[in-house]
């Protein structure tokens, strides 16, 4: 449109009183035939420049419908007016610009510069949203997204997004899946640039969806440092719905059509441990549970999954349900791993380690120095998850009871010793790159030395007329070759009277009474005990094989009774 027809136009618009509210209407045909007139252009030219702008006009809601449904153009207010004359007078105006020439230049500019482009496309995006009439709007950008799901002990690594300042579109948030958006690099084959620009912005794209994985495999090694293959392996989890929002890295901010498919990680020994010094390296990643996953959950850290969780319709219940389900994307893989096959770490040297079926253990042939007695509890320790109330300097504890001992200066020596003493035997020590060492046994079955355990309860209690009194089982602090393992203590409420009959147990004063079947009263009251605060999985955390063993045709006690 050429700048005569505007400064035309501007002159025949209607006016609205800036004060008391007066305005006038000018008809449709009015302005045509002004352009024609004082222009002298064809009517069908003029025909069409007064459509296009209002439809401009109309589009940003500065002119009154229920006139235009007349065929009269009316403005709906006063700064309405000034709108349309802002806009209608910058374009009559060759040398007028609304942004400076290379404002939307994005080539070395600061981030202050792209924040401005940011709020500018916000501002225009969230009211065309917010305002379009009858139908949705339509997304004026397409992503296609490739997203990971690495999940180990039971919490899922997020990533910190590149854009997470908080701005007032509260749908941001700072971490996401480890993945990323698709580029045109990602696309196998030689493509003419405007082909392969025309299927990236393309909604529905079979070959961008077909190139997810290479953008899964680039994404995953910026920001993880994993390879695939060495380190991993993928296969498809879920292919979310198309989701739509005002979002993107500032400035590349609109109302966008995501594409995303979510694959599941398989990792390598290799790639699990590796990935495990990573995030201690990189403060971006991040383990969050399912729980704290869900939108509100976290405190501070605010993952940004509302298009996967907008897949399982915003079921906040399905969503983590989901995401618990997921198997681990690395297998423990114990070489120890006998059903009802126990280990049994002590602190006696020369007898260092019960093995065997449960309740047929027997001590192994092997005989350690006290050092490589505290590197072995060490091991079991923490392979057993326990809490640490000390750590020595350049020891870091991973999952599935992996420790790395680099740049340690005697420790890597000292564990590959122990590794070969072990070797062949059934608490065998597991070696990775001589420096990651673990009790290569499924730690469900990793027992410690009953002298660290103090079964208690109050002498007062036992006489008692309540029926469940408190009794409490507690792990005392020892040393290991790694710091010092922190005291544990679980309190348990059990029956008066099964209470009391441990302590007899304990005192030796049941190995002869008979109940009145002739039987034993302490093989009953062992009995009970298997039944119950036996198989208690608190009971089982602290470590101790057994609170009560045959000895010699009585029952015993295990560790210390203490009714102080």
């Amino acid at each position: 449109m050429t700048t005569p027809l505007i400064q035309t136009l501007i002159l025949h618009l209607p006016r609205y009183a800036e004060e008391e509210g007066d305005f006038y209407a000018v008809p449709r045909t009015a302005l045509v035939d002004a352009l024609c007139q004082a222009q002298q252009v064809d009517c069908a030219v003029a025909e069409m420049a007064v459509a296009l702008l209002e439809t401009l006009l109309d589009t940003l809601a500065v002119l009154d419908t229920d006139y235009l449904q007349k065929g009269e153009w009316c403005f709906i207010s006063f700064p309405a007016q000034l709108l349309a004359l802002s806009l209608l007078t910058a374009w009559g105006d060759p040398d007028s610009r609304f942004f400076a020439a290379h404002f939307w230049n994005t080539q070395g500019i600061a981030d202050a510069k792209k924040e401005q482009q940011r709020d500018v496309l916000h501002a225009i995006e969230t009211r065309r949203v917010e305002h379009h009439a009858q139908q949705a709007a339509q997304p004026i950008r397409t992503i296609y997204v490739a997203w990971s799901v690495i999940k180990l002990d039971g919490k899922i690594l997020l990533h910190q997004r590149e854009d997470t300042r908080k701005r007032y579109d509260v749908l941001a948030g700072d971490y996401g899946l480890v993945g990323g958006r698709l580029n045109q690099r990602d696309v196998a084959g030689a493509w003419q640039t405007s082909d392969l620009l025309a299927a990236l912005q393309a909604a529905n794209s079979p070959l961008m969806k077909a190139a997810l994985p290479t953008t899964l495999q680039r994404e995953l090694h910026e920001e993880t440092g994993l390879e695939y293959g060495r380190h991993y392996q993928f296969k498809p989890w879920r292919c979310l719905r198309s989701y739509r929002q005002v979002q993107g890295a500032a400035p590349n901010h609109a109302l966008t059509d995501y594409h995303f498919e979510v694959f599941q990680i398989e990792l390598t020994l290799e790639g699990c441990l590796f990935l495990q010094r990573q995030v201690r390296q990189d403060e971006r990643l991040v383990w969050f549970s399912p729980k704290d996953m869900l939108p509100g959950k976290s405190a501070g850290d605010l993952p940004y999954l509302h298009a996967l969780l907008a897949d399982f319709d915003n079921d906040s219940v399905a969503f983590e349900k989901a995401l618990a389900a997921l198997p681990d994307s690395f297998g423990a893989g114990y070489l120890v791993d006998k059903l009802k096959y126990g280990v049994t770490v002590l602190l006696d040297a020369e007898k260092p380690v019960l093995a065997g079926m449960l309740g047929k253990e027997k001590p192994l042939d092997v005989v350690l120095t006290a050092r490589q007695t505290a590197l072995l509890l060490g091991l079991a320790a923490h392979g057993r998850g326990f809490e640490w109330a000390s750590v020595t300097d350049n020891v870091a504890f991973l999952p599935y009871g992996w420790v790395d001992v680099h740049p340690h200066p005697a420790l890597p020596a000292e564990l590959m010793a122990l590794a070969g003493l072990l070797q062949n035997t059934d608490a065998c020590v597991e070696v990775y790159q001589d420096s990651l060492f673990r009790l290569s046994v499924n730690p469900t079955m990793v027992f410690f030395d009953e002298s660290l355990f103090t079964f208690s309860v109050q002498q007062a209690d036992l006489p008692g007329k309540q029926t469940k009194i408190p009794a409490t089982l507690t792990r005392k602090r020892f040393m290991t070759a790694f710091g010092e393992v922190a005291e544990a203590k679980e309190v348990f409420g059990l029956k008066r009277e099964f209470t009391k009959q441990l302590w007899q147990i304990a005192q030796g004063a049941l190995d002869a009474v008979l109940d009145f079947d002739s039987v034993p009263k302490a093989l009953k009251i062992e009995d009970a005990y298997e039944k119950t605060l036996h198989k208690e999985t608190r009971f089982l955390a602290l470590g101790l094989r057994k609170l009560l063993r045959h000895t010699g045709g009585s029952i015993r006690f295990c560790c210390h009774f203490d009714n102080a």
